[in-house]
Formats: C-alpha cells, sequence, structure tokens
C-alpha cells in the first residue's frame, strides 16, 4: 500500500468570508509556530509536544482561533520543521562520513559479518569487535552522530556545520486549513458529489461544502484557497504490486534538452527543452513589460489611473494561470513517457543531483533556463512510477559523469553540446554516454554515492593514466593530442608519477582510427 494525494475541486461553499478569516488565524499560529521552533529549540522534538509550548508564546483565544484548529495548524507546521531538520541531518551525515571516511579495519569487519563463516557463530557481533577492534576515527564519527541528536552546538565544528545547514525557517502560508477526521463530516449527495461539513469559528455552526469527487474524503484533509478557488487535497491509499527481482539494469540521464535519456537509447519526454526555453523567455519578456509598466504607473501624476493601472493590469491571476498549465502539461508529458517505458520491474540508475552545484558565473540567459528546470519534478516521477510497477530506484553520484568515455571509463574525449568526442575521432551522443557511464558507476564499488568530485576525479585520473599506458601512450602526449582536457593537466601528470616508466608504445591507425597495441605492460 501507498499514499497518494487527491485534489478535490470545491463548487460551493457555505460562508466563504468564514473560511478565509480561518485560514488567516490559522496563518497566525503557523507563523508563531516557526518563530518558536524553528531554530534549535525545535531540533529534535516530538510534534506532539510542539502545542504546549507554543501556548505559551499565543494562546487559541488570543487570536480568536478554537483550540483544535489552533492545535492542528500548530501540529502540522512543526511536522513541515521536522522535514527540514530531517533534509539538514542528511548533509550533515555526509559530512561527518567526509571528515571520518570509513576504514579499511571497518570495511573488513562487514565484509566478514556479511560472511558465511559470521552464520556459524551466536554472538558475531562482539566476535566482529573482538577481530576488528573499533580505531579512533570510529570513535570520532560515533561521538559526532551521537551529538547530532542530543546537542549539536556542543562540538565546534559540528556546531559549524550545523549553523550552515541548517537555517531558521519562516512562513507566510495563510491560505490554507487543516482539519483531523474529528473536525468534518462528508456524506454522499450524488455519484460525483460529496458535502463536507468544517468546523468553524462559532460552536455548532458548521461551514458547508459542496466538493466535486467520486471518492469519500478519509483522515486528515487540507483545505486550500488559490487563485481564488477552494479545493481539499487529501491521501488516499493506493495498491503497489509486489517488488519481483527487476529483469533489467539501465542508467538513466537527467537532462534539460529532453526529460530523461536511456541507457538503451529510448528517449523520454523529447520536447521538455523546447517548452522549458518557450516558457523561460515569456516570463522574462512579461516581467520587463510588467516592470515598465510598474515604473509608468509609480511615476504617473493622476492618482485614479496609477490605481486603475495597478489594480487591473499588474495582478497575477493570469500569470498564475498560465504557471499552472505549463507545470501540469510538462509534468504530464515526463510521467505519460515514463509510463510508456517503464512497464515491468527494472533496476533504474539515475545520478543525485539533490547537492547544489557550486560553479562559475553564468550569462543571465542561462541561469534563467536552470532557474526554470524542474528536476525535482523528474527526481519525484521517476520514484512515484518506478514504485507503481515494482521498480527499484538507486541514485550514484553524477561528478564527471559526462565527461566521461563508457567505453573505456576515463576522462579521455571532450563534450559539446549533444555530441561527445571520444579521443579515437569517434562521436556519441552526449546523453547517451552519460547515461552509459551512469549505468556502470551503479556497479563500481571504487566510486561510492557520497564522494567529493575531488575523490572522483582522482580516481577517473589513475583509470586514465592506466589505460593510456595499457595503449602505450603518455599524459603528456594525450594532452599534445586533445585527448585530455588541459584542466586535468596538473592532476593527470601527478598521479602518472606514481607509476613506473612506460616500457612501450603502441601507434594509431591511420585509416580506422583504431589503436594496434604493440605490447602491453606487464602491470596494470
Amino acid at each position: 500500500m501507498g499514499k497518494y494525494s487527491q485534489v478535490m475541486p470545491v463548487v460551493n461553499c457555505s460562508d466563504y468570508e468564514q473560511l478565509l478569516t480561518i485560514m488567516d488565524k490559522c496563518g497566525t499560529a503557523r507563523a508563531n509556530t516557526y518563530n518558536k521552533l524553528g531554530s534549535l529549540q525545535g531540533w529534535g522534538l516530538n510534534w506532539k509536544k510542539a502545542d504546549p509550548l507554543v501556548r505559551q508564546v499565543l494562546h487559541p483565544l488570543d487570536i480568536g482561533l478554537p483550540s483544535k484548529l489552533f492545535e492542528w495548524s500548530v501540529s502540522d507546521c512543526f511536522k513541515a520543521i521536522t522535514a527540514q531538520q530531517e533534509a539538514a541531518k542528511t548533509f550533515l551525515l555526509r559530512k561527518i562520513y567526509q571528515k571520518y571516511p570509513l576504514t579499511s579495519q571497518e570495511k573488513e569487519r562487514k565484509a566478514w559479518l556479511e560472511s558465511s563463516e559470521a552464520l556459524k557463530v551466536k554472538k558475531k557481533k562482539e566476535v566482529a569487535l573482538k577481530r576488528f577492534p573499533v580505531t579512533e576515527p570510529e570513535r570520532k564519527r560515533l561521538r559526532l552522530l551521537e551529538l547530532l541528536d542530543t546537542a549539536p552546538t556542543s562540538d565546534p565544528w559540528l556546531h559549524r556545520q550545523f549553523r550552515k545547514l541548517y537555517l531558521r525557517g519562516h512562513t507566510y502560508i495563510r491560505h490554507q486549513v487543516v482539519y483531523q477526521s474529528g473536525g468534518y463530516k462528508a456524506r454522499r449527495i450524488s455519484r460525483y458529489r460529496v458535502k463536507v461539513e468544517l468546523q468553524g469559528l462559532q460552536r455548532g455552526k458548521r461551514i458547508s461544502l459542496i466538493v466535486k469527487t467520486n471518492r469519500l474524503p478519509v483522515g486528515q484533509i487540507r483545505v486550500i484557497h488559490k487563485n481564488g478557488q477552494l479545493s481539499i487535497h487529501t491521501a488516499f491509499d493506493k495498491d503497489i504490486p509486489q517488488k519481483d527481482l527487476p529483469q533489467k539494469a539501465v542508467g538513466l540521464d537527467k537532462g534539460y534538452s529532453e526529460g530523461f535519456y536511456l541507457s538503451d537509447g529510448r528517449v523520454v519526454a523529447p520536447q521538455l527543452g523546447e517548452k522549458l526555453t518557450t516558457k523561460t523567455e515569456r516570463i522574462n519578456k512579461v516581467n520587463k513589460n510588467r516592470s515598465r509598466l510598474y515604473h509608468h504607473a509609480l511615476n504617473h501624476p493622476d492618482q485614479k489611473k496609477r490605481e486603475r493601472i495597478f489594480h487591473c493590469n499588474l495582478g497575477r491571476k493570469v500569470q498564475n494561470r498560465k504557471l499552472q498549465r505549463d507545470q501540469a502539461e510538462m509534468k504530464a508529458m515526463i510521467r505519460q513517457g515514463l509510463r510508456q517505458i517503464l512497464t515491468e520491474p527494472t533496476l533504474i540508475y539515475a545520478e543525485d543531483l539533490s547537492s547544489p552545484i557550486k560553479s562559475k558565473v553564468k550569462a543571465k540567459r542561462i541561469n534563467r533556463k536552470l532557474n526554470q528546470w524542474i528536476k525535482g519534478e523528474l527526481q519525484t516521477s521517476l520514484e512515484e512510477i518506478g514504485q507503481l510497477t515494482g521498480s527499484t530506484v538507486k541514485t550514484v553520484n553524477a561528478a564527471y559523469t559526462s565527461q566521461s568515455d563508457h567505453l573505456t571509463g576515463t576522462l579521455l574525449g571532450s563534450r559539446n553540446g549533444d555530441c561527445f568526442y571520444r579521443y579515437n575521432g569517434d562521436v556519441l551522443q552526449s546523453d547517451y554516454n552519460a547515461a552509459k557511464v551512469i549505468l556502470h558507476r551503479g556497479t563500481d564499488k571504487e566510486i561510492t554515492r557520497f564522494m567529493k568530485y575531488r575523490e572522483v576525479k582522482l580516481v577517473l585520473l589513475h583509470r586514465t593514466v592506466r589505460y593510456l599506458h595499457s595503449i602505450g601512450y603518455s599524459v603528456s602526449y594525450a594532452l599534445e593530442n586533445g585527448w585530455l582536457s588541459s584542466k586535468f593537466k596538473k592532476d593527470a601528470l601527478a598521479v602518472e608519477s606514481e607509476y613506473p616508466p612506460m616500457g612501450c608504445r603502441g601507434r594509431l591507425s591511420s585509416t580506422k582510427g583504431e589503436f594496434i597495441q604493440l605490447e602491453l605492460p606487464l602491470w596494470r
């Protein structure tokens, strides 16, 4: 079973103004929850204990809100704070493991625990600790992991990372209200109409809503007012097929010009880039014109005309409707393509793009396009549809997936737009090449998911040097002929100095562009 959300549009409301008033008062409760518990004071706190703490600052009677509505709003808001804490913990755990990585002793202990020999031992954990004692880096890591849950500011290094990754939150949500099952009643009045009676501000007087749906809402519901329309959001259970063993494995590259490019050559949402670019340029053009109109109205001598421009020409209703249509169209395009491709249990390897990529300052036009890139929707669609088909989605390290040659596993070659040029002159589709690299990286034991990009680059440079030496060429020769990018020159030469001198060379065939290997060195 899995939880899925459903949006039920409201076609009639008995007291529209009262419902908006309740939403505004619930927004005040949410804001005070973030002010009280949005920082260190709420770290590791159970959401059930949030309401008594917030009532010390703001009581429901102070804002004229029923006690239950106040409690539900505070609890729902603190669950959002808890989700923010868990997201920060993910990155903090990554920082801790980067500071104190797994030692060889721990890897040997883990391998022994998974071996057949450990199955015959009764107290295998105690035996494993005696065979492979805890090292000093492991003790330091365990100490930081314990402090992360109890007192993240007691250690200076952990405190610095905590302040960087867990920022104090705020909320400005005043357009929704949460009801638990005791705050409303729902009954069917026709095949596609349901009447929902909500708790109001006055005791015994309920607000009636006529909802267009064929399903009765159950459990927690959320009434949302957006773009002048009311809707009810609720969750329901949906059967998920049992996961069988994956029939095949594919690598999947997320792109801008197309949604996904698979390692078997298939493409999902090939027109996505065109729609994103059209949307970005339209928003840019409209916002420029709105800015000119705003400054014209601001400096206009006629006050009535100035107010009319602000009221009639500078609203957001039309823009918001267009954005919603664009987002719904692109979402449908991505999910339709995924449903056509994922028809059986599949092991899917996708790149991990959760961390922000720090790079040089790009042009404004490129930044605008990247700002509209819906990589979050790509990952969400992949996980949800993969779950429905019984597939398994695993994320891999994304460093240098677009700059590596999938045939050699090295950094030889270069990417230019949609083309990847191999060192021997072959040309591949760049996204197809990246998807192949991601597929290989899913089973790569040297490059793990949370490795830093510098460590990944070092592994790939070692492979590049070994491959060059195996075909009888040096790094200097590869740099001179443009096989290896000049940005890797310093690191590649340093890596090559760790290997013994070359004992042979090969030559490049002038007719087929392939290497004729003269003699391979005895080492790898």
